[in-house]
């Protein structure tokens, strides 16, 4: 399958949110220095053009950074709350996010200080969610029974037969393997050219809204910040609080479309058939 150099996921994953911050910290926070450093002046003719150069360069550079951030910290968030979509997409119930074994303090201390760096998100998520339980917030569903035991053994069947792995050990109570679904992806984008197509979407839509949401994270830290330190700042509570609604609302798209991705690798599976030689 034939890929071009500058993909979907460039455009969604890394321009957008590196642009959404760049245009928060100037139009929100007032950083008018972004303005001359990345030569974001009146100019006329070509010279116009040529002036958005930098910020589209800049943009980019800094959504790789938003990327690698919101993979250590939305994501984490999301695989410690709700599982893999690959486990609760079969009903594996999620462990708890502070273990209880004593001899696990150190992991406690991790995951209180990522609930802390998450702060909106994660008291969005146990008001709405957990407390609440209001159904629109829950996206890590999983399937129907019917189809749940179906589209595992078929799953099973494709490891076993056509890439070779042995599943004896693989249980549906357990869900499937995150190493096992790169395997399924991998084999679905060498087999099944449309809903290759339909993964690559998704990724980039997974990938988007992770981003933004860190995006709003930030901004939410630096409204705190800036509400509270700076003496002439014009941020004020409402601004806190938008931004972390926002935030939260996008952890909430990112969820959705992970799973997505992952039952889209699930069912092309699940329908795949081998053409006759």
């Amino acid at each position: 399958m034939k890929q071009n150099p500058f993909s979907f996921y460039d455009f969604l994953g890394y321009m957008i949110p590196g642009a959404v911050l760049l245009y928060l910290m100037n139009f929100v926070f007032k950083m008018d220095s972004l303005v001359s450093v990345l030569n974001l002046k009146d100019s006329t003719d070509a010279n116009q053009l040529l002036s958005f150069i930098p910020a589209v360069i800049c943009s980019y550079l800094v959504g790789h950074v938003l990327a690698i951030g919101s993979s250590a910290v939305i994501e984490a968030f999301s695989t410690y709350s709700n599982g893999y979509p690959s486990e609760f997409l079969f009903e594996v119930k999620a462990k708890p996010y502070f273990h209880q074994s004593c001899n696990k303090g150190y992991k406690n201390l991790g995951r209180l200080l990522l609930f802390i760096i998450i702060l909106p998100i994660s008291v969005l998520k146990l008001i709405m969610k957990d407390i609440l339980k209001i159904k629109m917030f829950m996206q890590a569903k999983s399937l129907p029974e019917k189809l749940k035991s179906e589209t595992f053994k078929k799953c099973k069947d494709i490891l076993r037969d056509e890439i070779g792995v042995n599943v004896d050990e693989m249980v549906i109570d357990k869900g499937i393997d995150g190493d096992y679904l790169r395997l399924l992806y991998h084999f679905v984008f060498e087999n099944s050219e449309r809903h290759a197509n339909k993964l690559q979407n998704y990724v980039a839509l997974y990938g988007l809204t992770r981003n933004v949401s860190f995006v709003f994270l930030l901004a939410f830290w630096f409204s705190v910040y800036s509400h509270f330190n700076v003496s002439d700042s014009n941020i004020k509570i409402e601004h806190i609080i938008t931004f972390g609604v926002f935030a939260y609302i996008f952890y909430i798209g990112f969820v959705k479309f992970y799973r997505r991705y992952s039952l889209e690798a699930i069912m092309a599976v699940s329908v795949y058939k081998k053409n006759a030689s």
